[in-house]
């Protein structure tokens, strides 16, 4: 019996921890949260959220590796979103204090084939309206 209500206790405390990460920040998450700027120089805290404003230049670095390649190989690109964009964990914001899962916020599409001329990588994002 002593078992069955340890097994109960660890079960509920598994799902309740599970579900806190359902739940968006808050909107106070930007007052008491440090905020990093893409591209800072400085030490980064352990818990942050990464500002990127519209229009800077950040790199996208992108990588080809596996055992079909001979050799692993990297290549960065430099890109900018239209608007600002706040990042903390998979949460992301556009004006720090509604959060939303990134991925209901742009919709992520990689593509992919080859033709004669080589491989055709394509990464396509959207703001989801």
């Amino acid at each position: 019996m002593r078992y069955i209500n340890t097994i109960a206790v660890v079960l509920t405390l598994a799902v309740f921890s599970g579900c806190s990460c359902m739940y968006a920040p808050s909107s106070s998450l930007i007052d008491k949260t440090p905020v990093v700027k893409m591209g800072a120089m400085t030490k980064v805290p352990k818990e942050f959220i990464l500002f990127i404003p519209a229009n800077t230049k950040f790199p996208m670095h992108f990588l080809a590796s596996g055992n079909a390649f001979d050799a692993n190989a990297t290549s960065t690109v430099m890109v900018s979103f239209k608007k600002d964009m706040y990042l903390y964990d998979h949460w992301a914001s556009m004006d720090g204090k509604k959060w939303v899962d990134f991925h209901r916020l742009v919709d992520v599409r990689p593509s992919g084939g080859f033709d004669t001329q080589g491989a055709n990588i394509g990464l396509k994002m959207d703001y989801i309206k």
